[in-house]
């Protein structure tokens, strides 16, 4: 009798076993942070060429860039696909429709970065390991709500050729208020607006928060829209890393930092 329950409960654990995704694919670099901080590096079978934090992610397989390459994940044999829902959709919908294991998160939020992580944690078997990463987060993100900030008016570039920045129901924009900081662009029809110049002039924004990558202070100053700007005449410029503000995954609460000492220190 007890032979046979043990091996019963032998059959049952490696049923449950198998049942953990094995070889998992990551098709965004957010993605990617998050399942190394979740400690699950061993189990990621494939990445993009733009996932490059950690470092050691950069070792992995590639399997494309913002487009996937089908055959190439086909190749890695993956039980789980990690995806971008609005991002990624079309990629999504072709990769499902080879009845490959997809799985898409949609963080539009902070909190929903926070819900995203959980939600990656419970599809990989990881879900202590994956409150751990999101508490972090939540403490964060509690610290900073619990402040009595005076809200400053905050303008990101996304792209300066044309003018592009942050609009609503993205996680940037939720990230500034956080932060302490009000998005003028809060009120557009896209996530990702494009961005009038002399609207921008007019809106002169206290603070300007720019991608370290896309232009520096000499060329801001010199420019013919941005020197106008009282931010840019007074240094009121954020320069961040934009692997750090523009990813929905661990390193959120890192960028509501940075931003809002910035935003606080205003003079």
């Amino acid at each position: 009798m007890r032979k046979s329950l043990a091996f019963f409960f032998l059959i049952l654990f490696a049923a449950s076993a198998w049942a953990v995704p094995q070889r998992i694919i990551s098709t965004m670099p957010s993605i990617t942070e998050i399942l190394y901080a979740m400690g699950l590096e061993e189990r990621v079978a494939g990445v993009t060429t733009l996932c490059n934090y950690p470092p050691e992610a950069r070792l992995k397989p590639k399997i494309g860039r913002e487009t996937v390459n089908l055959e190439k994940i086909v190749s890695l044999k993956p039980d789980l696909i990690l995806m971008l829902e609005d991002a990624q959709k079309k990629d999504a919908e072709r990769l499902k429709a080879l009845n490959l294991p997809v799985f898409t998160i949609n963080p539009h939020s902070v909190d929903q970065i926070i819900d995203s992580i959980n939600e990656i944690g419970r599809v990989t078997g990881m879900t202590d390991e994956a409150i751990e990463v999101s508490s972090k987060i939540e403490e964060d993100v509690s610290y900073y709500r619990q402040q009595t900030l005076v809200k400053r008016s905050v303008f990101v570039v996304v792209g300066t050729k044309p003018l592009i920045t942050i609009g609503p129901h993205n996680f940037v924009n939720d990230a500034v208020f956080i932060a302490g900081g009000i998005n003028i662009a809060a009120d557009a029809k896209a996530a990702y607006p494009q961005y009038n110049p002399e609207q921008l002039i007019q809106d002169d924004p206290q603070i300007l928060i720019v991608p370290n990558n896309l232009i520096t202070s000499a060329q801001l100053k010199k420019d013919r829209i941005f020197k106008r700007l009282t931010a840019v005449r007074k240094n009121r410029v954020l320069f961040m890393d934009p692997d750090i503000l523009f990813r929905p995954g661990p390193r959120i609460g890192e960028a509501i930092t940075q931003m809002s000492e910035f935003i606080t220190n205003y003079e």
